[in-house]
């Protein structure tokens, strides 16, 4: 047993040493040609046999006959040295074989003190490791939480945090017309590019004849001297201040809120992509040499002003006749009533409750008829509701509108929504007010208008002070005059 467990150990140790056996397999890779490689696979099958019949062997393997292999080998030397080196690892193997190493370890007592030390420095660095993972995740998940950059806001926590500040002062928001690869809004080169961009624009669009400039760059300058120079961003900046609020222009802040900045932005390239797949399409259908975009003229420079000019009349003379026809009928400021003037107007219009409302009649000079649900009240409806229904409406009688035009009239009525969030989920009138208040509310007494619609408004009254209610047969027989 003795020789058998140390010839075992000597393999294993020469083994480790030595190379691999099968690492000659590797070789096939350099057989070239089918009869190579089928002499190859037959030496790697008679390999496998040997070698499996070496393993399957319990026979004890018999002891060297060192007489013997001195009568055959004539260098004796080298034999000699063999011999010795047998005898060493065999004498060897049979110490290390008869030693008791259980004992050996159980005396060993020493140095456990090094290994108490190592095993409590090893826990302290696994609960600073843990301390690590909890501040990563708490880092992620307050990273995760942080609003985009469109909701920050100057005016909260942002003043007290001087890292998110530099950030934001870098970040594409505010320097959207950097080259960062190339642009460092800090550096000198930078500010000699703003100062000379400011002195080109003042001398193309100041238009007084004036070089004063008062050591100051434009963004150094109060708000209405950047509006007096550029023309453009006031309109667009004053026409979402009062769709957005509702207010007077003379309350036009001096600087808008950053959100309203990131959602002017927003709603640009919301026209922007729209317009532009738009014009794509033309252009790839066409393959003409221009294509210019929907609702822009095709030279910005010399016509854009009289093409917007008559693009406001346009829109203003349809606005009127719209506010001529429903003033005309009664319906503007008729906030709990159904206006009907259709048969489908009339039959959605009993929808609402099943027909348990009741119909009221202004008179037989008014071109409609009002239907009043029973139970509550009903409530002002959402712009974005009503634009959906009128875009539903044109599609259904096919009367589409333009792409653009679509795009833009859900972005302002997206803009007129977003009113409700500080009136108390009003977008239109003050909690408790109705449309006539707040409508004569808005209107500046300066305006030509004003008496008109203050006049439509007290005889709106009178009319619905007499108004008639028709029973549901009495509306039906009405329905075909009014319809026609």
């Amino acid at each position: 047993r003795l020789s058998a467990k140390r010839a075992k150990m000597m393999r294993r140790s020469f083994r480790s040493v030595l190379p691999r056996r099968d690492r000659w397999h590797a070789l096939q890779e350099y057989a070239v040609g089918e009869t190579n490689q089928e002499e190859f696979r037959l030496v790697r099958a008679r390999d496998s046999q040997v070698s499996s019949l070496v393993d399957s062997s319990t026979v004890a393997p018999k002891p060297i006959d060192w007489a013997s292999w001195e009568s055959r080998i004539s260098n004796k030397e080298v034999l000699s040295c063999l011999k010795n080196f047998h005898q060493q690892q065999s004498a060897l193997l049979d110490q290390v074989a008869a030693e008791d190493h259980a004992a050996a370890v159980k005396k060993q007592t020493d140095g456990w003190e090094l290994f108490d030390a190592s095993v409590a420095s090893c826990q302290k660095s696994v609960e600073k490791s843990e301390t690590i993972l909890k501040n990563g995740a708490r880092a992620l998940w307050i990273s995760f939480q942080n609003p985009p950059i469109s909701l920050l806001s100057q005016s909260e926590w942002l003043d007290a945090d001087q890292y998110w500040q530099a950030f934001v002062e870098k970040h594409h928001f505010y320097h959207n017309h950097l080259a960062s690869a190339v642009e460092d809004p800090e550096s000198k080169d930078y500010d000699a590019k703003q100062k000379a961009d400011m002195k080109r624009n003042w001398e193309t669009f100041d238009g007084r004849g004036t070089t004063r400039q008062n050591n100051k760059l434009l963004y150094q300058r109060p708000s209405y001297e950047y509006y007096d120079v550029f023309r453009g961003p006031l309109i667009e900046h004053m026409i979402f201040y009062l769709s957005k609020t509702g207010g007077d222009a003379r309350m036009f802040p001096e600087v808008m809120p950053t959100k309203w900045f990131a959602e002017i932005y927003d709603i640009r390239f919301k026209l922007y992509n729209v317009l532009q797949r738009r014009k794509r399409q033309v252009h790839e259908a066409t393959w003409s040499r221009e294509a210019f975009h929907d609702f822009h003229p095709h030279d910005m420079e010399h016509d854009g002003e009289a093409y917007y000019s008559k693009l406001i009349a346009k829109e203003a003379a349809s606005t009127e006749l719209l506010a001529g026809r429903l003033m005309g009928n009664y319906i503007l400021f008729s906030d709990s009533y159904v206006p009907v003037q259709s048969g489908m107007a009339f039959y959605k219009a009993i929808q609402t409750d099943g027909g348990k409302g009741t119909f009221y009649s202004l008179g037989s000079d008014v071109n409609c008829l009002f239907y009043k649900p029973a139970g509550e009240a009903l409530t002002t409806p959402d712009p974005v509701d009503c634009f959906h229904s009128l875009a539903d409406h044109a599609n259904m009688t096919g009367r589409k509108f333009e792409v653009g035009y679509a795009a833009a009239f859900e972005c302002f009525a997206e803009v007129l929504q977003s009113r409700k969030q500080g009136l108390a989920g009003s977008w239109f009138t003050a909690p408790g007010e109705s449309s006539k208040d707040a409508f004569m509310r808005r209107i500046k007494r300066s305006d030509p208008a004003y008496p008109i619609f203050q006049a439509y408004a007290e005889e709106h009254g009178e009319r619905w002070a007499g108004a008639k209610a028709l029973s549901m047969d009495e509306a039906m027989v009405q329905m075909p005059e009014i319809e026609r």
